[in-house]
């Protein structure tokens, strides 16, 4: 049977012509000339890509959107938001939804996915505190391994915001420096509270689906906007060993299959379960600005089902790449600022 190809890829404002992103500027639309350069480029990589399911960010005209990858061999298109939109003027999207896309059907409506009340209850998290843009959960029905449930996520953005205006108010430098970098506190405190608790959000509702059948198929896909090393990452993944658990060395517990049951509750960087993979070498799938260093900040994890060194897995994770060569390219309005990451899922030989 063919192997099962899942891709994540950050497209970078999807916004047809005569709209605008977050800014009534003339560098945040596209010309009709750059629109059609896009789509044309959109489609060479998914010709290279070959992924039969992908999670897309940063859509903003979402019927635009579905025809084109209706158009692309992709009937199954969903997104379970609106963009949000300017009140003052409708031509200005101020918010990207995420979106998936399928060659194979939906089991049933692709939904948003709920945040865990216990989070909001258990933390210092704000009672209405949710993701800031919605989760897409779809479950797929693959004919390489049946039921497959999918996340496509996109987390608070790293970057921190200083409104100039604002800042501009004040007379003196003293102050203007004080209070820029006052503010810039603040919103870094802000943006590193909200990717943590999306994280937290994503990993709970991912065990959840493991409790009826622990070998699941789970797929998470998304622009997490941290690195391999962040916190936000070690939420997701819960990959940090335990040494001690209910009063008892782990290492202790008699049962090899009760000590095991540490490997279920975790979700696994797709990127780490291939052979032979270093993280020095580890690809960006970010490329650098002005003011950013290139990072890697798009991932794909997958459930214990889908792990290689787990003996009841239903597959297994055979490769990850990277699609990278536009980095080269100076207009990224033209492409995109990330780089499509697809995994390779191969089922089992009998």
């Amino acid at each position: 049977m063919a192997d099962l190809k899942i891709a994540t890829w950050n497209v970078f404002q999807y916004a047809k012509v005569g709209t605008y992103w977050y800014d009534l500027d003339e560098s945040k639309d596209y010309e009709d000339d750059q629109w059609a350069a896009k789509h044309v480029w959109m489609k060479e990589i998914i010709g290279q890509m070959n992924a039969d399911i992908i999670g897309f960010q940063e859509i903003f005209s979402v019927d635009e959107f579905k025809a084109f990858m209706n158009e692309q061999g992709y009937p199954h298109v969903a997104v379970v938001d609106d963009p949000a939109i300017d009140p003052s003027d409708s031509r200005i999207f101020v918010g990207p939804v995420t979106a998936i896309a399928s060659r194979y059907p939906f089991i049933s409506k692709p939904t948003a996915l709920a945040y865990p009340q216990e989070l909001r209850e258990n933390t210092q998290l704000q009672d209405d505190y949710d993701f800031r843009r919605s989760v897409v959960r779809a479950e797929i029905d693959t004919p390489q391994m049946g039921s497959l449930v999918v996340y496509v996520c996109h987390f608070k953005s790293k970057g921190t915001f200083v409104d100039g205006d604002e800042i501009a108010k004040y007379e003196s430098w003293k102050e203007r420096f004080r209070e820029h970098l006052r503010a810039r506190a603040t919103n870094d405190a802000d943006q590193l509270i909200r990717r943590s608790g999306e994280a937290a959000g994503v990993y709970l509702a991912a065990m959840e689906e493991l409790v009826s059948d622990k070998n699941r198929p789970l797929v998470v896909v998304g622009d997490f906007n941290d690195d391999e090393a962040s916190t936000t990452l070690r939420i997701l993944t819960q990959q940090e060993r335990v040494h001690n658990i209910a009063r008892k060395r782990r290492s202790s517990i008699e049962s090899k299959a009760d000590r095991a049951w540490n490997f279920t509750w975790q979700l696994y960087d797709s990127y780490g379960l291939v052979p032979n993979q270093s993280p020095a070498t580890r690809p960006v799938t970010h490329a650098g600005g002005w003011n950013y260093d290139a990072a890697t900040l798009d991932f794909i994890l997958v459930s214990n089902g889908l792990n290689p060194k787990n003996p009841g897995r239903v597959a297994e994770v055979t490769a990850v790449d990277f699609y990278s060569d536009h980095f080269e390219d100076l207009d990224k309005l033209l492409t995109t600022d990330h780089a499509p990451v697809c995994v390779t899922i191969s089922p089992l030989t009998s």
